[in-house]
Order: C-alpha cells, then structure tokens, then sequence
C-alpha cells in the first residue's frame, strides 16, 4: 500500500475556497496597511480608530465573499428558478452592489482558478448557472462512488 503524504500547500490548492480566503484576507490586511501608512501624521487618527478601519475593511470584503458562497450554494441546491429569484432579491435589495461585488468576486475566482486551484471539484461562478450545475452533478456522482 502506497501512502501519499501531501503538504499544506497542496491541500490548499486543492480547495478553492481557502484559495479565495486567504487571498482575499492578505489583500484586506494590505489594504489596511496602506490606509495606516497614508494617515500617519494625521491629528484624528488613533489606535481605535485604526483597528475600526481594519474591521471594516476585512468584515467587507470577507463579508462579502462569505454571502457570495453562501448564494452560490443556494442557488445549486434550488436550480435555476431559486438562482434567478436570489439574484433578483438581492439586487433591489443592496442596489447595484451585488452586480458588482459579485461580478468581482467572480474575475477573482477564475484568476485564482487559473493561477492556483489544482482540485477535483469544478468551479463554480455566481454569474454561471452552467457552472453550478456541472458542480452539482460532479457531487452526485462523487456521492454515488
């Protein structure tokens, strides 16, 4: 019998989501460092209000990738009638920041896709009803297995 040890690494890239999660927290976190590093000097800025920023900057961006996945998910398990109503509740909802936010993260995914992701699993977009059903039949038939 052949074991196969696998780094930490290589798990990471095997899952898409840690991809998108630890990329998306080191840009936050970077973000974050600029924004310190301009208003250094500035008379109003204090510790608090930097660790404010800071939470606002990471609970935006992981706030927003968190509802990303959670529609994607959503919309897979329901098909495509519940995909477009999500899509529609949410836009009258948050106005145009769906469209974009989602339209971001989406760019993202695929960049991170070809950049980094060496799973089994499709890839699935919040824009691609194709690319959630292809997802939903891959788990099907992983659970068949």
């Amino acid at each position: 019998m052949e074991t196969q040890i696998t780094s930490p690494l290589q798990a990471l890239r095997n899952k898409i989501t840690l991809i998108e999660l630890w990329e998306l927290s080191t840009l936050g976190f970077g973000l974050w460092v600029i924004v310190s590093l301009l208003t250094i000097g500035a008379p109003d800025v204090g510790l608090l209000n930097l660790i404010v920023v800071f939470i606002m900057i990471e609970g935006g961006l992981l706030g927003s990738w968190l509802i990303y996945n959670l529609y994607i998910r959503i919309a897979r398990a329901g098909g495509k009638a519940v995909d477009i109503g999500l899509w529609v509740i949410a836009t009258t909802v948050t106005a145009s920041y769906t469209f974009w936010a989602w339209t971001i993260l989406d760019v993202n995914r695929w960049l991170m896709k070809k950049l980094f992701y060496r799973g089994e699993a499709p890839v699935e977009f919040a824009w691609s009803v194709r690319s959630k059903a292809i997802r939903k039949a891959w788990e099907e038939t992983q659970k068949a297995k």
